[in-house]
């Protein structure tokens, strides 16, 4: 089980290694890509607040991270048409400078990827909605080495998809999303308009409304941090004695178009749960280690930033609890 870091420049790399990191994520556009096809994002994140800004800065990635992997999401849902061409040329461009592998979702560039010959080179993104074993079986067919589940699958959902011969990796900390992120039909490039769902609705409670406002609000890369420093966010390090048992390879953290503090803070954070994980800790020692360290007590309470609320099935939401 390896903690996974999101990258936006090489100057990022050392301070993230620092706080814990052990393997990188990042992205990166085909330098004619805009001449092509305009404003179309290459993957799930804006290439202006979130990307590498070309491939000479990915080789400095790739130096600084002495080894340690580094994939590249090509993660968009979807592509214009006469895109394949050139996606895949680029995909065995960042293999062949030293990528370890692609994030990617849309199954016409999986399939072009897979007729070039890279399909184990493919890291299939949780915007293909892998949600059951019957699924991880036909991408496996496909060839692919890792599998990323969708944020919304509980744990035990997690435990039933991981079949033998594959790697899987599960969210863990920050950026969560009110809907199922690979079936929804929007791009964020147009408007964010879950942030707006609840406008308008009828014969829900204001009290029901003002909390589900509140939540996607700290759902949603809210900004704010702890009075110690660390993001506010969801999280799901109080899973992780289950998700190391289970057998789930990568852990991720979440967001590329984060300032560097917030990554520090948010992969020391991991660091220290996954630790406490690996040496044995249980859910309730790893979440007393978490508050300790952060602060934030409250957002434990009744499971409200939990990324999985069922790791305390059973128990009361008492306190502290998540």
């Amino acid at each position: 089980m390896r903690l996974l870091a999101p990258l936006r420049n090489s100057s990022e790399v050392e301070p993230l290694l620092a706080a814990g990191a052990e393997e990188f994520y990042c992205g990166l556009t085909p330098p004619a890509w805009q001449e092509t096809f305009s404003q179309s994002w290459i993957n799930r994140r804006s290439p202006a607040s979130a990307g590498v800004s070309d491939l000479a800065d990915f080789r400095q990635i790739l130096t600084r991270a002495a080894g340690l992997p580094v994939y590249v999401a090509l993660n968009a849902p979807f592509y214009p048409a006469g895109a394949m061409e050139m996606l895949t040329a680029f995909s065995v461009r960042l293999l062949e400078e030293g990528a370890s592998g692609l994030i990617v979702a849309d199954l016409d560039l999986l399939l072009a990827l897979t007729d070039a010959g890279l399909a184990s080179r493919i890291h299939l993104s949780s915007l293909a909605t892998c949600t059951n074993p019957g699924s991880a079986a036909f991408f496996q067919e496909l060839g692919v080495s890792r599998i990323i589940l969708p944020r919304h699958l509980t744990l035990d959902e997690i435990e039933e998809c991981l079949i033998p011969g594959l790697e899987f990796e599960t969210f863990l900390l920050n950026d969560g999303c009110a809907f199922e992120e690979g079936l929804c039909a929007t791009t964020h490039a147009a408007g964010a308009f879950c942030l707006n769902d609840a406008e308008q609705t009828q014969s829900i409670s204001s009290q029901t409304l003002e909390n589900y406002e509140f939540w996607k609000w700290t759902l949603n890369h809210c900004g704010c941090k702890t009075n110690r420093g660390y993001p506010v966010g969801p999280c799901g390090l109080c899973a992780l004695p289950r998700l190391l048992k289970a057998g789930v390879s990568s852990l991720k953290v979440v967001g590329r178009e984060a300032s560097l503090d917030r990554k520090k803070a948010s992969v020391s954070l991991a660091a220290m749960a996954l630790q406490l994980a690996r040496s044995g800790a249980g859910s309730e020692e790893i979440r007393a280690a978490v508050i300790a360290l952060r602060g934030g007590a409250s957002l434990c309470q009744g499971g409200h930033l939990c990324y999985y609320p069922d790791v305390w099935a059973g128990q009361e939401p008492e306190g502290d609890k998540c």
